[in-house]
This record gives structure tokens, C-alpha cells and sequence, in this order.
């Protein structure tokens, strides 16, 4: 009787050891997956949610998570009308982001880099409102290289662009936002 109970003792005991070790190779696990998740991959996990992103002392954007590529992100206002493209590397703070991701191969990816999407853009026409780390300019793009972008710019207030500028060339590093449509 005695050997029963010192045998079931160790039973119990190994059963304990087991289950404490099963959990810690599970959080390890959870922990090395979640080390290999990108903004991107949780941006995607973010579609259709309100965010604010905070990109630079007084740059805010908030809007509506539709599109995400490896390097942007576009946010609408809901209504459809207007959009923000905003480059990942501008993003400092995100107010609102959940811890949940969605994989690369899911379809708010879009295999589009920030050229490709600027370049869109300036097939539409329409005039962009750029917010740089050098100040606001508003315009239409007139060419996207692979690491800037020529900016035609139109009369506004809003511009901090001296008039007469017939061309202005922003570095895709310096930009924050730009907003369209």
C-alpha cells in the first residue's frame, strides 16, 4: 500500500514536470513566432479597424486600414473619398494596433512597393498633399524615380512651397504622408 502511493506520487510529480514543460516550449514557441512578425504583418491583421499612426512631432494620421504593402500602408476615411498613403518607415507610434497578425500570403497584401503605388497615383492627376519632414507641399506628382518623387506644385495657402517652383523633388525617406483623392 505504501509503494502504491509513493508510486503515484511520482506519477503525479512526472505528470507536473510534463505539463510545465509542454507550457514553457509553448510560450518559447509563441514568443520566437511573434519575434518574426513585421508592422506590415500587423497592419494586415488590422484591416478594416481605425488606427492613428503618429509620424513625426505634430504629423498625425488616422483613417481606416485598406491596403498594405511591404513598405506602406493606405489608410481611408471611411467614406471612400479620401486616402492616405503613408510609407512605413515614417510611422513612429500606433494608437489602436491589435496584437493580431495575418500572414503576408493573405489578401490585404498588395506586392506593390511605395513606387508602384506613387506611380499610380500620378496616373490619376489628381493633386496630392505631401506632409515632409521639410514642411507641406501640395501638387501634382510629374515623375517617381526609385527613391524620390518630382512634385509639380499648385497654388494654395496650404503650400510652404515659394511660388514660381516649376518642379520640386522630395527623397521617399522624407516622406510622411501623402493624401489624395
Amino acid at each position: 500500500m505504501r509503494f502504491e502511493r509513493i508510486f503515484e506520487d511520482l506519477e503525479g510529480q512526472f505528470a507536473h514536470h510534463r505539463e510545465e514543460e509542454i507550457r514553457a516550449v509553448s510560450e518559447e514557441l509563441t514568443r520566437a513566432e511573434r519575434a518574426r512578425l513585421t508592422l506590415a504583418d500587423r497592419l494586415r491583421g488590422a484591416q478594416q479597424r481605425r488606427l492613428a499612426l503618429h509620424l513625426a512631432t505634430a504629423v498625425r494620421v488616422a483613417g481606416i486600414v485598406q491596403e498594405v504593402g511591404p513598405d506602406w500602408v493606405a489608410l481611408s476615411d471611411g467614406a471612400g473619398t479620401a486616402r492616405a498613403v503613408v510609407p512605413l518607415a515614417a510611422v513612429g507610434v500606433i494608437d489602436g494596433l491589435s496584437p493580431r497578425a495575418r500572414p503576408a500570403e493573405e489578401s490585404l497584401l498588395s506586392p506593390l512597393g511605395l513606387g508602384a503605388v506613387l506611380r499610380e497615383i500620378a496616373r490619376d492627376r489628381s493633386v496630392v498633399r505631401c506632409e515632409t519632414t521639410a514642411g507641406t507641399l501640395v501638387g501634382r506628382i510629374a515623375a517617381v524615380g526609385a527613391d524620390s518623387l518630382d512634385l509639380r506644385p499648385v497654388p494654395t495657402g496650404e503650400s510652404t512651397v515659394a511660388s514660381g517652383s516649376s518642379l520640386l523633388t522630395i527623397a521617399t525617406s522624407a516622406l510622411l504622408v501623402l493624401r489624395h483623392g
